[in-house]
């Protein structure tokens, strides 16, 4: 009867002391605080994590600057995408040879430009009445996202990588629904 006290009591002294460790790790130190946000989104659509005791977030990457253009900031460039926004199909029945007046319209529009895989929007503006867009962006890899209207046309986003310079050459293809 005595062994049989002893090990409860042993195994008491066991689950009080694992209890105890378990609570010891999950407080945290005296004047630390727990971190709401794990990462805080940077101007140029790069990300960054917290860094020491107090929450404070590493610094966003340097972004590039110009002086020739006056004002510094991120603008402009020597690197960036443009292309042509077209509308397409334009008839209902393709021919072959192809009709002159079924080619593809260009599209006036907004495009949204972001980083590849970021919600954050990096860049926006508009094509032209011919369809034509530019933007200086710093090297990396976006997508384009043409606005269409609320049905139609539907416009697909495009992918494309900004070299370190010169400009990266994309179409924008927005579908109709004309078939």
């Amino acid at each position: 009867m005595k062994e049989y006290a002893a090990i409860v009591g042993v195994l008491i002294l066991v689950v009080l002391g694992g209890l105890w460790a378990v609570n010891a790790r999950s407080v945290p130190p005296p004047g630390g605080k727990a971190c709401t946000m794990e990462a805080k989104l940077c101007p140029d659509g790069s990300a960054v994590g917290r860094t020491g005791p107090n929450c404070e977030f590493a610094e966003c990457p340097a972004v590039a600057t110009t002086t020739s253009g006056g004002g510094g900031g991120i603008l402009p460039f020597n690197s960036g995408v443009r292309g042509t926004v077209l509308l397409g199909p334009t008839c209902p029945v393709e021919r072959i040879p192809p009709d002159p007046a079924c080619a593809e319209k260009p599209y006036a529009t907004t495009i949204t430009v972001r980083r590849v895989g970021s919600t954050a929007t990096f860049a926006e503006g508009k094509s032209d009445a011919t369809g034509a867009f530019a933007f200086s962006l710093p090297p990396g890899r976006y997508t384009l996202t043409a606005s269409g209207s609320t049905m139609l046309p539907r416009c697909a986003p495009t992918d494309a990588t900004v070299g370190a310079s010169g400009y990266t050459v994309t179409d924008i293809s927005c579908d109709t629904g004309i078939r």
